[in-house]
């Protein structure tokens, strides 16, 4: 080989070198930005993990306060009913004891209107 030839392939090599130490340079780039973001994605998952199970208790927690609520309603539901039924009573005593008041202011206006005649009939005899 020539003098020419042997600098040439030389200078060839180097920049076949130069070309490999990039290409080093870029996967060990590439490697680092991978395990980066798989890292990342690693934590964003442990994330939303903690975050589900905290919504998991919270509907675990509410499913027994609906469950506590639905059992005490169902125990309240006879005196409800009782007091509504007393209303009712209370009501109906209420209208009646109106209808008996202005049957006896009529009666008793009556009863003074038939012992005014009378009295009057008695005098004028």
């Amino acid at each position: 080989m020539s003098g020419d030839d042997t600098a040439s392939l030389n200078t060839a090599l180097l920049q076949m070198a130069a070309k490999i130490g990039g290409l080093e340079s870029t996967v060990s780039t590439l490697l680092q930005t991978w395990q980066r973001m798989e890292e990342k994605a690693s934590e964003g998952r442990k994330d939303l993990h903690q975050k589900v199970e905290a919504l998991r208790a919270e509907v675990t927690t509410m499913g027994a306060q609906i469950s506590t609520a639905t059992k005490d309603i169902a125990e309240m539901k006879p005196t409800v009913q009782a007091v509504q039924n007393v209303r009712v009573q209370a009501d109906g005593v209420r209208n009646v004891s109106r209808w008996i008041y202005w049957a006896a202011v009529a009666l008793s206006g009556g009863i003074v209107w038939v012992v005014t005649n009378f009295v009057d009939i008695h005098l004028r005899h």
